[in-house]
């Protein structure tokens, strides 16, 4: 079998990745780095996120941490305004937040980023992450047509759309398939 990651490549990319700091995060702050991305990773407090940062740097990847109170509009403007200082324009948007309790695309995160992705005249990509139930086995609530994150989703598409911004929501469901169970192994040894 071939590796699906050898076609995958994100050189030339600014990705952020917010709340990387829970495991999720940071697996795909890894991923993204390996495909060649410069990679902002972010949370909440920038001392969880130094053994990630120092991993990636080991690999080779170009990383920076920022500080962010996701609730925080100001926070979210600085963390944007050093991304943009010291990568240049983030293209990219992993919108991780969704594993705390508030709403993942009713926050500043999301507004302040596809702002800029929209000033920047470049478009870009917003993918929200949100995490599966407690439960894996459950049905994720987020998976049905009339959720509100795939209603809010459908919204910003249709109105990003001419700008060139992407929005996209990755929901996990059930658990019971055997890729997913390989790529968890495989993971796990990473």
């Amino acid at each position: 079998m071939t590796d699906p990651q050898q076609s995958f490549s994100m050189e030339g990319k600014v990705v952020w990745v917010v709340d990387a700091s829970t495991r999720l995060g940071a697996r795909f702050a890894r991923l993204i780095a390996r495909a060649g991305a410069q990679v902002a990773i972010g949370a909440q407090h920038s001392w969880q996120l130094v053994q990630l940062a120092a991993d990636l740097r080991c690999e080779g990847a170009v990383v920076l941490t920022v500080s962010l109170n996701s609730e925080c509009r100001v926070s979210v403007e600085a963390a944007l305004a050093t991304i943009q200082e010291c990568l240049g324009n983030v293209d990219v948007l992993i919108n991780n937040s969704g594993e705390h309790e508030y709403t993942p695309l009713n926050d500043h995160i999301v507004h302040c980023t596809n702002l800029h992705m929209m000033n920047s005249e470049h478009g870009g990509s917003i993918v929200t992450i949100e995490p599966p139930p407690s439960a894996i086995s459950e049905p994720n609530p987020c998976l049905r047509p009339n959720s509100s994150l795939i209603r809010m989703s459908r919204a910003l598409t249709q109105s990003l759309t001419p700008h060139r911004v992407r929005v996209s929501v990755i929901a996990a469901g059930r658990g019971d398939n055997p890729r997913l169970k390989e790529s968890r192994r495989s993971s796990s040894m990473t």
